[in-house]
């Protein structure tokens, strides 16, 4: 495998340490995943998912796909001889699903997430997360204000886009699949990745959407 800092840049490094304190479940790792749309990194504790996301160095500007390329482990931050966390691997096999046939996630279990990844344990933010990861499945979409309805809480639109800017597990809680009422895209990770996101709704079937 390539060496970890090779692969991911020091804007992806710096966020990657920012973004969580310390687990109590023990200590995190970073993984980089090769993927159709690019490097993937994972940060995962030995119980659950921390963050899933395409290395910050992809925006719309140089999004090229590319559909023969493998999924699989090419670096790790540490190596800690060789071994790597269950819900990381649980991960890239999960990932490896969804770019060979999406549909068969639907028979696939998602890896455990960490609890940290929720400021506090049941939060509002949490509950649209785990909606939207167990209601909203592969080839369908959702807008914020029907998301919002989903969590019991109608009035909740601008709750629910906070949750989708702020989701840490890319494509496992797939904020790719929210959109605005009129059917357009909306701005995908703040407006960078929004060539990525039609990419992904394509990969899954669907074109009833106002392309950018």
């Amino acid at each position: 495998m390539e060496k970890y800092n090779k692969l991911v840049s020091n804007k992806t490094r710096d966020r990657l340490k920012s973004k969580f304190k310390v687990c109590r479940n023990g200590p995190t790792n970073s993984y980089t995943v090769s993927s159709p749309i690019g490097n993937i990194v994972i940060t995962s504790c030995p119980k659950g998912l921390h963050t899933v996301g395409q290395a910050d160095d992809v925006t719309d500007e140089n999004f090229h796909p590319e559909s023969n390329i493998t999924v699989k482990l090419i670096g790790q931050q540490w190596s800690d001889n060789g071994y790597t966390y269950k819900p990381a691997l649980l991960c890239i096999d999960w990932i490896k699903v969804y770019f060979i046939n999406p549909k068969e996630t639907l028979k696939t279990s998602l890896p455990p997430f960490c609890s940290c990844i929720s400021s506090v344990s049941g939060s509002y933010r949490e509950k649209v997360w785990k909606t939207l990861a167990e209601q909203v499945p592969v080839g369908s979409t959702i807008s914020y204000g029907e998301l919002a309805k989903l969590t019991g809480n109608p009035h909740a639109s601008q709750a629910v886009g906070s949750a989708m800017r702020n989701n840490p597990i890319q494509l496992l809680v797939p904020c790719h699949r929210v959109v605005r009422s009129n059917g357009s895209l909306g701005l995908y990770s703040n407006g960078t990745r929004n060539k990525v996101k039609e990419w992904l709704l394509m990969h899954e079937g669907i074109s009833d959407f106002k392309k950018m």
